[in-house]
């Protein structure tokens, strides 16, 4: 049919319908033709144009016919992408009115151009149902001052195991691919406007498979991945939320934007994700993960991720109360820690130097693994966290367990700080007095106190402190007056030494000292040596005996 529309109607649709595949509502509409009637059209699409600028000419040229309804074309695909080369992809939107107008004039074309007559149709009558709703003006504003949003029910499109063109309605659309085989990497799906609404794409890939398939507007993508499934971003422009969903095997997300956030939902046995960022080589890059029902032996992994946040959130299945994940970042020098679901997880990585869960309402139950030597804090969250830093690692750290009713487990490897906080909490410290446990610099007071493991926030008959030696090792029983001649010794590296001669051999004693709790364990000699290990509890001024044990 012919279109009885003027050049200038003509050209805005055109550069909303072939770029972004939507129609303006009636607001829009008017101001887009007002500022082609004030600047003429081609200086209109020259400016509408530059929002693209940053897309390749091969994105550019397939997005354009795709939704011109030209496509499979890879002739036409190739040609014009090499045309945007030649006159440059700033002027994408010129090159898009040109073309709106070259295919409405192919109506009913004969000879060789007649095999575009069908696309040339389909396009007159888009564009005329576009202006019908663009010129209503019933069809004002939408919702949040947005202009280009449109509310109504979107359609479900299902890929076939052939190459797929499939596009979209305005609303919010599902594709699907329910089965290993369908989707694939010459597939393009184009679910409607330029990454501001809803859609969805939920695929099956099978083990081994490895795809990277065109998406565009394409908000959210949810695959089920098979044993070594790898499914590729690169060609992908809009996708905010890609699910890993029921993981049981190994798989691999790759060339994923960092501005997408990656989660896993619904995993009853799990597997390891390995999630590969495009453009994660700097030095301050972030990346945002989130679990959902993870609740089997899942394991995020994150390379180049300098700043790494993990979201724990409910999920769809309503008994779950826990998401159980690993984190393994080997570049990650801050890991945040938020949401309001529990989370179980070991985070391992070399770098890491804060663990920081303040932001998480649901129990944190956290083991910590590292090898390095940085220095690394770590900040519990509101509710009753358990955290556990392996024994064997080499970087002093710094824990505030927060409120609730704690457990806090660390390793005797080094002058640890520890702040318990409010709750009724339990410390745990292991490998005291040993061979692995940080030596105790005797050297002056000031040394010693750079070699101690300091507790604050510990308050006696409320919380509990459980001391493990490296030998088997008992409570030692001083007189008053023992205790009494400690606490008047002329220094503190005095009063540890007669404290150990005191206790004597593999024995562990508490004593105050100033207005501190201190307690020695001894190794197996009865004298204060490098390989005893020494607590402090500030600010406590009495400790009673069913607050601490030792082993």
């Amino acid at each position: 049919m012919a279109l009885q529309l003027s050049n200038n109607q003509a050209g805005v649709l055109a550069l909303n319908r072939g770029l972004s595949d939507w129609s303006p509502n009636y607001d829009a509409y008017n101001n887009m033709l007002a500022a082609a009637q004030e600047n003429g059209l081609d200086g209109f699409a020259l400016q509408w144009g530059s929002g693209y600028s940053g897309r390749s000419e091969d994105l550019m040229s397939t997005v354009l016919l795709t939704n011109l309804g030209l496509l499979p074309n890879a002739g036409l695909q190739s040609a014009l992408r090499d045309y945007l080369v030649v006159v440059g992809k700033t002027n994408v939107g010129i090159v898009a009115v040109q073309l709106g107008s070259i295919l409405s004039g192919l109506e009913g074309a004969t000879g060789d151009q007649a095999i575009y007559a069908a696309a040339a149709a389909r396009w007159n009558s888009e564009l005329a149902a576009s202006h019908a709703y663009s010129s209503n003006p019933a069809n004002g504003m939408g919702p949040i001052g947005n202009p280009y949003f449109n509310v109504g029910t979107g359609t479900t499109l299902t890929v076939t195991n052939g190459v797929d063109v499939l596009s979209g309605t305005l609303y919010d659309d599902v594709f699907l691919a329910p089965a290993p085989g369908l989707l694939g990497s010459p597939d393009i799906l184009n679910g409607g406007g330029d990454g501001g609404r809803g859609d969805m794409l939920m695929a099956t890939l099978g083990g081994g498979e490895a795809v990277a398939p065109k998406l565009y507007g394409i908000e959210t993508v949810i695959i089920t991945a098979g044993e070594s499934a790898h499914f590729s971003s690169a060609n992908a422009t809009d996708i905010k939320m890609l699910w890993g969903d029921g993981a049981t095997r190994p798989a691999t997300f790759a060339d994923v934007s960092l501005k997408t956030t990656v989660g896993v939902q619904n995993s009853l046995s799990g597997g390891p994700l390995t999630v590969k960022f495009a453009g994660a080589s700097g030095l301050l890059d972030s990346a945002n993960i989130v679990l959902a029902d993870a609740t089997g032996l899942d394991e995020v992994i994150a390379p180049g991720i300098e700043l790494l946040s993990v979201y724990s959130s409910a999920g769809n299945v309503a008994t779950t109360t826990n998401n159980t994940a690993r984190i393994t970042a080997d570049a990650a020098e801050e890991i945040r820690i938020w949401g309001d679901q529990a989370l179980t997880t070991t985070v391992t990585g070399s770098h890491v130097e804060v663990i920081n869960a303040t932001g998480l309402t649901g129990a944190l139950d956290l083991a910590f693994t590292t090898t390095g030597s940085t220095p690394v804090g770590i900040i519990g969250g509101t509710a009753g966290d358990r955290i556990n830093v392996n024994e064997a690692s080499g970087g002093r750290v710094a824990i505030d367990a927060g409120a609730g009713d704690d457990t806090v487990i660390v390793g005797a490897a080094n002058a640890h700080e520890v702040t318990l906080g409010r709750g009724s909490d339990t410390l745990t410290i292991v490998g005291l007095a040993g061979a692995t446990a940080r030596d105790l610099d005797t050297s002056s007071d000031a040394a010693l106190g750079r070699s101690f493991i300091r507790v604050t926030d510990f308050e006696s008959g409320v919380d509990v402190i459980r001391l493990f030696g490296s030998d088997s090792t008992a409570k030692a029983a001083p007189a008053s007056a023992q205790l009494a001649s400690i606490a008047a010794a002329s220094s503190l590296l005095d009063a540890v030494a007669l404290a150990a001669s005191t206790a004597g051999a593999n024995k562990a004693i508490a004593f105050r000292y100033g207005l501190d709790t201190y307690i020695l364990v001894n190794d197996a000699a009865a004298t204060l040596g490098a390989n005893d290990s020494l607590v402090k509890l500030s600010g406590v001024s009495a400790l009673v005996d069913a607050s601490w044990t030792v082993v």
